[in-house]
């Protein structure tokens, strides 16, 4: 029979199993007890939101390269565009801006499992609507936005 035993503390859970074995032997009754125990961290994680609302290449290529490590890292990470920043997450940025591949790196942000959000009207100001975004961007709306910026740890760039 074993039985498992948690407790909390904080960010830290214990768990500490004890098994019980019984042998019969010979008519003599031998009972020995196992036990293990680990800690693991149950971290409250807070998703993170980049927010970008420049196009300027170094700054946007800064914001997507530290949103992709955390990604990568396991990190529930969304990416804000707003401003300027809608530029990068649009099909077809204004040609003299140069960002083609800044947009591809927001596209393989996405494709690895990211989320983007763009402002809608900043997106509306900028010239643009809803079809022009790239694939698996969201428009945010006020309710999405609102949701989205809850519960999050937000980066500004």
């Amino acid at each position: 029979m074993g039985w498992m035993i948690a407790f909390a503390f904080g960010h830290f859970r214990l768990n500490f199993f004890v098994i019980s074995l019984t042998v019969v032997s010979a008519g003599v009754v031998h009972t020995t007890l196992f036990s293990s125990f680990y800690v693991t961290a149950n971290a409250i994680v807070n998703p993170i939101v980049y927010h970008l609302s420049s196009d300027k290449p170094w700054r946007a290529t800064v914001a997507i390269s530290d949103a992709t490590t955390l990604l990568n890292l396991g990190h529930n990470v969304t990416l804000l565009l707003s401003v300027e920043g809608v530029q990068i997450g649009v099909t077809h940025p204004h040609h003299y801006l140069g960002l083609d591949t800044l947009t591809g790196n927001v596209t393989n942000f996405i494709a690895d499992g990211g989320k983007v959000i763009i402002c809608e009207v900043c997106l509306r100001i900028a010239g643009y609507n809803n079809t022009d975004i790239i694939d698996g961007a969201i428009v945010g709306q006020p309710e999405i936005i609102s949701n989205l910026l809850s519960n999050a740890t937000v980066i500004d760039y």
